[in-house]
Parts: C-alpha cells; structure tokens; sequence
C-alpha cells in the first residue's frame, strides 16, 4: 500500500521529508516521477546527500536551515538517525500554489511532516524623542497654476500676430 498526501492550494509552512533508497543518480525529474506530479519549484526543493552535512547533521539543517521546531525533530529523532544516504525535504511552496495529490512511489520513503516556525516580524517601538508624536502639520501650499502663465504666452502671441499681420497691411499697397 502506498502513501498518499493530499496537498491543498492553500497549504504553506509545511516541509516533508523523504529517504531516497536507491544508489543510482536520483535528480529533479525523477523526484516529479516519484511523487506522480508535473513539476515542482526546484527553488523549495533541497536533495541532500547526509554525509554532505558534516557535524551539522540533518537534525541541525533542519532546525536552523528549515526552521522546524526543536520539539518536532525530538520526536521524531529515531527516524531520523536511522537515515543514510540522499534525503528529500520539500517545502509546501514547491508545488506553486496548486492541489495536488503525492503519491510517493520507490524509491522514495515519506519519513515525516514538518511544520516551519512562522519568522517573528514583531518589533518593539522606537522610544526616541525623534519618533514621538504624528507626522501632521501644515500641509504644503498648492503650487500655482500655469493657467496663468499659459494665458498670458498666448496673449502675447496674438499681440504679435497682430502688429505683424497690420504692419502687412500697411505695406502693401
């Protein structure tokens, strides 16, 4: 029997983890094959061979590259430390905003879901006497209108017309 995972449209926050249990080259479009979709954002998909991680380890990138909750790696670290060779960790973004239903087939092994720790965008006020108070007062005036200019060009204009076309006049006989 194998694992389906539905994923809505709206689904954000979510990183899941697979083993990849095969010692032949495992690349992006056999990933989509795997899991039975179209196309994944290569940009939330990280392929990692855990050797790759040195002392960090796949319990640190996922805590400090992932941003998943120490709580939720604790429990499941004995899955986690039975992991070898490449795994799979795909974020919810990867799948562009669309549902789509997974259906991880060999040689790929769902291990587990992960929810991302929201970033904290809170800030505490500024109290310096520079950011008290509100930003009103006087408003600037309004510029003054070209009408006025324009009116007197044209004016000027039609003066000149003037004169010429009577001097014309009397010229010619």
């Amino acid at each position: 029997m194998s694992t389906q995972m539905r994923i809505t449209a709206t689904e954000h926050g979510i990183v899941r983890l697979f083993a990849v249990e095969t010692a032949q080259a495992f690349d992006h479009a056999s990933l989509c094959d795997a899991l039975a979709v179209e196309t994944l954002d290569p940009a939330h998909v990280d392929m990692i061979t855990l050797s790759d991680l040195d002392e960090l380890g796949l319990e640190g990138y996922l805590a400090l590259g992932m941003g998943i909750e120490p709580s939720e790696i604790d429990a499941m670290r004995p899955q986690i430390n039975t992991l070898k060779g490449d795994v799979v960790l795909i974020r919810s973004a990867a799948f562009g905003a669309k549902a789509v239903n997974l259906k991880p087939t060999s040689p790929l092994r769902w291990i587990a879901t992960f929810g991302e720790v929201p970033i904290d965008t809170t800030s505490t006020p500024m109290k310096t006497n520079s950011a008290q108070g509100t930003l009103s007062g006087a408003t600037p005036a309004d510029r003054p209108s070209n009408n006025k200019v324009l009116f007197w060009v044209l004016a000027a204009f039609a003066l000149i017309v003037a004169i010429t076309i009577s001097m014309f006049i009397r010229i010619t006989p």
